[in-house]
């Protein structure tokens, strides 16, 4: 692949929703990786992977592609494998669609992932029909809300994170900390004409933008 290559897009197979709503708009150099069964639900769209990942149960097929060929028993999910063949790739950002709703564990475990993008230097974002989600370590950050959804939330994922400062939304917070469990950071809304401003001192978080809006 080469140096072109910086973004690629992770194709699962779970069914939270019609891919043809979320697909990002596609450019020459992106890297498509399917995890198993994505691949039927990529056909759907007319599009053809770079490259497989998988152990075929779930519906998808190796055929014609090059491809990562796993046993049915692993240590890890086929959609884990695709990060690691994204890595491999030279790809720094990171999208995750079809990767939400159906079996619980999955769909928790595959949020788990945005923070091993993260780590591993990446930045991952899981988006489906309804949601774009991001993982936050501690830092400032900017939130531009395009495309534009209704809500935004904040979920602490460590037991506290502290430092919290929001601006640019309904609900500003000042060096605030944030508990996990706690609902007092979701529902929040970016102002009309600004954007979020983000910042985290210690602890790490997910940060939720839900029900897209029509752009006007």
């Amino acid at each position: 692949m080469g140096e072109q290559v910086k973004r690629a897009i992770l194709v699962g197979a779970a069914p939270g929703g019609e891919l043809s709503g979320v697909f990002p708009q596609l450019k020459p150099e992106d890297y498509i990786i399917c995890a198993d069964g994505g691949r039927a639900r990529l056909e759907q769209l007319g599009l053809q992977p770079s490259w497989y990942v998988g152990d075929n149960d779930s519906g998808g097929s190796p055929e014609g592609l090059p491809a990562t060929l796993l046993p049915s028993e692993k240590d890890v999910s086929d959609l884990e494998m695709a990060v690691q063949q994204a890595f491999a790739a030279g790809c720094r950002e990171l999208i995750l669609v079809g990767c939400s709703g159906g079996r619980a564990d999955h769909h928790l475990a595959n949020l788990g992932l945005l923070e091993q993008i993260h780590d591993l230097g990446g930045d991952g974002c899981l988006i489906d029909d309804c949601n774009e989600i991001r993982f936050l370590a501690p830092g400032r950050y900017l939130v531009e809300n395009r495309p534009r959804y209704h809500y935004l939330g904040l979920i602490p994922l460590d037991a506290q994170i502290t430092g919290v400062t929001l601006q640019g939304v309904k609900y500003p917070l000042n060096d605030f900390t944030l508990h996990r469990g706690s609902t007092r950071s979701i529902s929040n809304e970016i102002l009309p004409g600004q954007r979020a401003e983000i910042t985290i001192e210690a602890g790490r978080a997910l940060l939720i933008r839900s029900q897209p809006e029509t752009e006007e």
